[in-house]
């Protein structure tokens, strides 16, 4: 991360932290909203804030830890046997009153955003001592940044209130829940129109540009003409002009933005990693296909927790072999046993973020994708070698697991890419494939070229539903353990065909020694009912907002507390 950003949030995590807090008295060093936006440091540092509730460096936070669970239980995500917090995800009988919702910050968390870019777009617009153009852009950056909360909202939990002011009475929060539609109407598309014709154009290096607006506006588009579940229980399908929409907006980024694909292997002494995953590496944030990316370093308080949860055991038993005593790797001159080649630190083994044996069958042979996006086997510069069960690579920091000095599961430095320039590849083929009829050679290029860097053929002399089908195929390999197929399953209407009769186990097949499954035994065993495209409303928000109204999203029981 930019290390004057990594300052300002540093900063601004003490300084919002004593903004919010319920005073009954101002102490003299109290600082307030109407008199903290004096300069143009002070709009950055309150726009800068709003971005913390991404990733605050506690367990908590969005895309520090449990964000992964809105994945969790689809054909790509599973969880270890033995942990537990996850089980109503694989039996489907998630309550209002789950830990996920009440305790670890998810739905609460994207609140949080959206009441500090409230305070941004208010005070920054009163604001004497800087010009409009500057003004504009941090008002973008918050009205993006608000935009993606409320996106994250109404996919995941439906109809939401419309806060739209800066909270200064209770007229400005206690509010009905508003459609879908009406979000998207009223904020999501307009806050992302704004945002887009006045953030910074250049390089996305950690903060939103007009380039990440315009690719969080094409996947809204996309989205909006896709399937959803309404609040009231109703399945409904967006109207297909949105996908033109969504086509026109992604074309922009691929003939105009500084963005592109990365397609040169990184080659460290004996470590290569495949040009698919060098966006990822630790020591090269913000490069050329980045579009926006989530920020973790090695300090506490600002780095991640995902090296822990990703980690599915101690060794590579069992992946690679019946016991520890397992030599695996003798035919090829290394006569080490699999727990002589455990990781040196021995991470915790968190366990809640596993790939599925259903994703790695997946992959076409020769997808140079498959072996590095999920990793059993990790070859250091120095030619040292590391064998490990299954885990996402996009969630581990390799420095950690190497035991390398000043690391620790609460302050790994993996940045997280929420969006990168592949994302706006694929929604310009899907969606000039669906608004056009057919598929186009500019479509072909798009995904082809996603293709063609993982070592694939090209796509040629597809239908429109065959060209369609192999976009989602793609789309699953290219954005795993990204924390999207949840709401692409949903879009597409088919998250209950896509989870029955999935590959529940590790086989010869799939590149394991031995057969084996070490996942909750739940998994795979109970179909996806229809109440669940939307996960409830939490408990305690309901019990607040019973005077306005709010009624718990079909299917769930609303628990009236006394």
């Amino acid at each position: 991360m930019n290390t004057k950003l990594i300052i300002w949030l540093l900063f601004v995590s003490i300084i919002f932290v004593s903004c919010e807090d319920s005073l009954t008295e101002e102490p003299p060093t109290f600082i307030s909203l109407s008199n903290f936006y004096q300069t143009s440091s002070d709009a950055r540092t309150a726009t800068d804030a709003i971005y913390k509730a991404l990733h605050d460096g506690s367990g908590n936070s969005l895309y520090g830890r449990f964000w992964t669970g809105i994945d969790v239980a689809t054909d790509d995500v599973v969880t270890r046997v033995n942990k537990r917090t996850y089980d109503d995800w694989f039996s489907h009988t998630i309550g209002s009153n789950h830990v996920w919702l009440e305790s670890y910050n998810q739905y609460q968390g994207l609140w949080t955003g959206i009441g500090r870019a409230n305070d941004v777009i208010k005070n920054v617009a009163l604001m004497e001592t800087i010009e409009d153009e500057e003004k504009n852009l941090y008002i973008g950056e918050a009205r993006a940044l608000r935009a993606f909360f409320y996106f994250h909202l109404v996919r995941a939990w439906g109809d939401m209130p419309l806060v739209v002011n800066s909270i200064t009475s209770v007229e400005d929060y206690d509010l009905p829940r508003s459609s879908v539609d009406e979000v998207y109407e009223q904020i999501i598309v307009p806050d992302l129109i704004f945002a887009e014709q006045h953030c910074a154009d250049e390089l996305h290096t950690g903060r939103i540009t007009k380039w990440t607006s315009k690719l969080l506006l094409s996947e809204v588009y996309l989205t909006r003409a896709g399937w959803r579940r309404t609040s009231q229980g109703q399945f409904v399908q967006g109207d297909p002009v949105n996908f033109a929409l969504a086509r026109d907006k992604a074309k922009e980024i691929i003939d105009s933005s500084p963005h592109s694909l990365i397609t040169t292997p990184y080659v460290n002494g004996a470590h290569t990693t495949p040009a698919c995953g060098v966006a990822w590496l630790e020591g090269q944030p913000y490069s050329e296909e980045s579009m926006f990316e989530i920020g973790s370093v090695n300090i506490r308080g600002v780095g991640s927790f995902l090296s822990r949860d990703c980690h599915p055991s101690g060794t590579g038993r069992d992946y690679w072999g019946v016991n520890n005593n397992a030599k695996p790797l003798e035919s090829e001159g290394i006569d080490l046993s699999i727990v002589d080649m455990k990781w040196p630190l021995s991470p915790n083994v968190g366990g809640i973020s596993l790939p599925s044996p259903d994703l790695a069958a997946a992959f076409e042979p020769g997808d140079e994708r498959r072996d590095w996006a999920i990793l059993t086997r990790y070859i250091t510069p120095e030619g040292d070698n590391y064998l490990a069960q299954p885990t996402f690579r996009k969630h581990m920091d390799i420095d950690y697991f190497l035991g390398k000095d000043d690391t620790s599961f609460l302050n790994t430095q993996n940045n997280f890419i929420a969006y990168r320039y592949a994302d706006a590849l694929l929604i310009y083929a899907e969606a000039q494939n669906e608004a056009d009829g057919a598929p186009s050679a500019e479509a072909y290029d798009a995904v082809n070229e996603i293709r063609n860097r993982a070592g694939l053929g090209d796509l040629i002399g597809l239908s429109q539903d065959e060209f369609r089908a192999a976009v989602w195929k793609e789309r699953r390999i290219e954005f795993c353990a990204e924390m999207k197929r949840r709401f692409d399953l949903i879009r597409t209407n088919r998250l209950f065909t896509e989870t029955e009769n999935m590959h529940t186990t590790w086989t010869t097949a799939l590149g394991s020694a031995t057969d084996y499954s070490i996942y909750n035994v739940l998994y795979g065993t109970a179909s996806w009912p229809d109440h669940e495209w939307l996960f409830p409303i939490p408990q305690s928000e309901m019990n607040l907002n019973r005077k306005n109204n709010w009624i718990q999203n079909a299917g769930y029981p609303d628990v009236v507390s006394n």
